[in-house]
């Protein structure tokens, strides 16, 4: 049977630009050298003058092993109501330790910022957003604008600056985060990224806080966390949004009935639209 209808252009076509190298750093044993990559889901480009957001996702793993695609299929939704969504690869604790994670997540914000005409991105809406280790790349993001000694690499010219952060269940303090935890199989990890325990290095653990460079100038924040997280345990979460708080700084905490760490809840619709209903509200 042979159709002919009409079709009602209602949303954009959007395409997967990936592992796009956006800087070099130190390979094997600092005899090399490796390409970071990042991945974009972009718009149809429409030839003019428009702008997307853009929102940087930083993945989980403990610092340890990390995969900057693997959130993407959930993260189109993002793209359909009209973000930019960026998967940023950084070097886990066997590479480099703190604050190269950092260090690598300023640069693939300048990176873009560089290269915003390319993607049609506007370059003052980006949000940093992430989950576990990654939700504590989003969080530094959020407390560190303005503090060059984290800019390290190409691009120098531009800033590594975000508007928003937003982190899922991430850490806060190594120290509390090891401390809190009902589960002790993770407890290396902190001792990895810092290349100490935090309980014997204070300074070490301070520099990989976020509570520690919380000022009037943070940016706003919205943290989610599930109240059966065994991993991060919520108090750092409410101890973080506290901070914001005392600093006056826009913050919302969603706490997550029965919600364990890296739950599928987070991914659900509901959750989405808290996070598109606080971006509106603080980029628009």
């Amino acid at each position: 049977m042979k159709h002919t209808i009409n079709i009602d252009k209602v949303r954009d076509g959007l395409w997967l630009d990936s592992n796009i190298t956006y800087t070099q750093v130190p390979g094997w044993l600092g005899n090399t050298t490796r390409d970071l990559k990042l991945s974009v889901i972009r718009h149809f480009q429409t030839n003019d003058d428009t702008q997307y957001p853009v929102i940087f996702w930083f993945a989980g793993g403990g610092w340890m092993d990390t995969d900057h695609n693997v959130h993407l299929p959930n993260l189109v939704d993002f793209a359909r109501h009209g973000y930019i969504v960026v998967g940023v690869e950084y070097r886990d604790s066997n590479k480099v330790q703190f604050p190269g994670q950092l260090e690598d997540a300023k640069a693939a914000i300048r990176y873009m910022r560089a290269n915003a005409k390319r993607f049609q991105a506007d370059p003052n809406r980006f949000v940093a957003m992430g989950e576990s280790a990654g939700g504590h790349m989003a969080s530094m993001l959020g407390v560190t604008n303005g503090l060059t000694q984290f800019d390290k690499g190409d691009n120098l010219k531009y800033s590594s600056a975000v508007q928003a952060a937003i982190p899922f269940y991430g850490v806060v303090d190594p120290l509390t985060a090891k401390e809190g935890s009902v589960s002790n199989d993770f407890d290396f990890v902190y001792r990895n990224l810092l290349g100490a325990e935090p309980e014997t290095a204070p300074d070490l653990d301070s520099a990989a806080n976020p509570l520690t460079y919380v000022n009037a100038n943070t940016v706003p924040f919205l943290i989610l966390h599930g109240t059966k997280d065994v991993v991060v345990p919520i108090k750092d979460s409410e101890r973080l949004y506290e901070k914001l708080v005392e600093n006056n700084v826009p913050a919302e905490l969603y706490e997550i009935n029965g919600a364990s760490h890296m739950d599928v809840a987070f991914m659900q619709p509901e959750v989405f639209k808290i996070v598109l209903t606080f971006l509106k509200q603080y980029l628009d």
